[in-house]
């Protein structure tokens, strides 16, 4: 079955639901990883943190979530696919909805220096330091909408044919992309 793609607040979230999210998080950052960590962090329960995630059978396969900084900024984080699931497009799916969904605000995201490189490709820039957070170096990295996006590699073979665009994504044909999500 193909995958459907959802975001909501917490007050649209059903606890199952949340409790589903969060242990796929701490599959991938706890156990998956081998690292003691405080998962989840209190953010996820804040009223006006998004949830957005896709999920096949009821059950998630990729989340990330999307909180405001006290400037207005958005914070992307907690970005994760389900190990069984990598390398399909579902994380970039992701990304992109958050950009649809910042509606032209910038995006920050703090990632381990290992993926930046992936994000630099989705058109994140470095926007700083590093910095050192349970033990592993992450790369401040923002989101300007706007800013012309280079050509990305796809996950699982060479190019993808997707141009870059500047303000909105564009799918492989460069039409304006519309999120495929179902708002809860």
């Amino acid at each position: 079955m193909d995958v459907s793609y959802f975001c909501g607040t917490l007050a649209e979230l059903s606890a199952e639901r949340l409790y589903r999210l969060l242990a796929l998080r701490s599959q991938v950052f706890v156990v998956a990883r081998q690292r003691a960590r405080h998962e989840p962090d209190g953010l996820d329960i804040e009223p006006e943190t998004l949830h957005v995630w896709g999920e096949r059978d009821g059950v998630p396969v990729a989340t990330l979530r999307l909180t405001e900084e006290p400037d207005g900024i958005l914070r992307l984080g907690r970005l994760c696919t389900a190990t069984s699931d990598r390398r399909k497009g579902y994380a970039t799916t992701l990304v992109e909805h958050a950009v649809v969904l910042a509606e032209g605000r910038p995006i920050v995201a703090d990632v381990f220096v290992r993926v930046a490189p992936w994000f630099l490709q989705r058109g994140f820039t470095a926007m700083g330091g590093r910095s050192v957070v349970d033990g592993e170096p992450h790369l401040h990295l923002c989101f300007t909408p706007g800013r012309q996006v280079p050509p990305q590699q796809s996950e699982s073979s060479g190019t993808s044919g997707r141009q870059g665009s500047e303000r909105q994504p564009v799918d492989a044909n460069g039409r304006p992309y519309v999120p495929a999500w179902v708002a809860l």
